[in-house]
């Protein structure tokens, strides 16, 4: 009985594995724009030199406030109805 577990066990995880090991047919060739994917327009843009990384954590920072005034102002209104 244990045998028949432990080789069901070891059919699952053999299974599993040539899943994840298989090429994504749906994997994109090129490269991605990662500023392109899910955001927002007026996200920052993440710097790409090294000197412009202290004006994007400004920039981060204010976005981020910006987006929290937008949720509370939205909770408040969503409280009053």
């Amino acid at each position: 009985m244990k045998l028949i577990v432990m080789m069901i066990a070891l059919l699952i995880i053999g299974l599993l594995t040539i899943k994840q090991m298989a090429p994504d047919p749906e994997a994109p060739a090129g490269s991605v724009d990662l500023n392109a994917l899910n955001s927002a327009p007026d996200t920052p843009k993440v710097p790409v030199r090294a000197n412009g990384v202290k004006q994007f954590g400004k920039d981060m920072s204010d976005y981020i406030q910006s987006e929290a005034a937008k949720r509370a102002a939205a909770l408040e209104e969503a409280q009053k109805q």
